[in-house]
C-alpha cells in the first residue's frame, strides 16, 4: 500500500461540496483504482506537521487563499516543503501548492497581469516536459482544468519548466522530486463549470463570455491521469 500525505490547504464552495466533495474528496475520487492510504492532513490547523518518514509521497491541494496573503499557516509550510525536498520524498503540487512551492523554493508569486484563466484550456509541454519522467507520459499537447487568480510570476532558481501556454508561462514545473502545477487534475467538467459560474463576473471583466467558457468545459483525463501516475511513481 502506497502511503500518501494529501496536505489540505482550504476548501471548495460549499455548494459544490454537496455534490462532489471537498479538493481531498475529488482527489480521492482520481484515485479510487490506486492502491493507496490518503492521511489528510488540513495545514489550517494547529496539529504538528506529519513525520515525511511515514509517507512515500506528498500532494499539496489548492485553496481559495492567496499566496500573497502570507498567513501563518501557509508561511509555516515553506521550511516543511524545504524539507520535503531535502528528504528527496515526491510531491506533487496543485494550483495553491504550486505556488506555494514556489514561493518555498525561491520563486515569486503574485497576481496574474492578465486577470483569471478559468475552465478548460490546453497546454503544450517544453522539450524537459516530453522527456519527463512524469510529465513526459501525457500528449505534447493536452486539455487541462484550471480557476486561478495568483501565478508563479517567476520560478525557483533550480526549477525546470515542463508545461506552459500562451496565457499562463509556468503551467508545470519541475525542482528535483518535486512536481508542481497550476491546473487542476482532479476537477472534473462539472466542477470546472461551476467555478466558472462563480467567477462569471470576473470572466466579464476580462472580456470573455462565461457561457463560451463554461460550455467549452471538458472531462480533462490526460490531466487526470498524471495525479495517478504520481502516486504510482510514489509506489515505485
Amino acid at each position: 500500500m502506497t502511503n500518501i500525505l494529501l496536505i489540505k490547504m482550504g476548501d471548495t464552495f460549499e455548494g459544490l461540496q454537496k455534490t462532489h466533495g471537498d479538493f481531498e474528496d475529488m482527489i480521492k475520487a482520481c484515485l479510487k483504482e490506486t492502491p493507496s492510504s490518503i492521511h489528510v492532513y488540513d495545514a489550517r490547523t494547529s496539529d504538528a506537521q506529519p513525520n515525511l518518514d511515514d509517507f512515500h509521497g506528498v500532494i499539496v491541494t489548492g485553496s481559495h487563499s492567496m499566496v500573497t496573503e502570507c498567513e501563518p499557516w501557509s508561511e509555516a509550510l515553506l521550511p516543511y516543503i524545504r524539507s520535503m525536498q531535502a528528504k528527496n520524498i515526491p510531491v506533487f503540487g496543485i494550483c495553491y501548492g504550486h505556488q506555494l512551492i514556489a514561493k518555498a523554493l525561491g520563486g515569486e508569486v503574485g497576481f496574474h497581469p492578465k486577470g483569471p484563466e478559468p475552465g478548460s484550456v490546453e497546454v503544450s509541454l517544453t522539450q524537459a516536459g516530453k522527456t519527463d519522467s512524469l510529465l513526459g507520459s501525457a500528449p505534447e499537447q493536452f486539455k487541462v482544468n484550471v480557476a486561478h487568480l495568483q501565478s508563479v510570476l517567476t520560478l525557483p532558481p533550480e526549477a525546470t519548466l515542463l508545461a506552459a501556454n500562451d496565457f499562463e508561462p509556468h503551467h508545470a514545473f519541475r525542482v528535483g522530486n518535486i512536481w508542481a502545477v497550476q491546473f487542476h487534475p482532479e476537477f472534473t467538467r462539472e466542477i470546472t463549470q461551476y467555478y466558472v459560474d462563480e467567477i462569471a463576473d470576473l470572466i466579464k471583466d476580462q472580456g470573455q463570455d462565461p457561457e463560451q467558457v463554461s460550455n467549452a468545459c471538458e472531462n480533462t483525463m490526460e490531466s487526470r491521469e498524471l495525479l495517478i501516475q504520481f502516486v504510482k511513481q510514489c509506489a515505485a
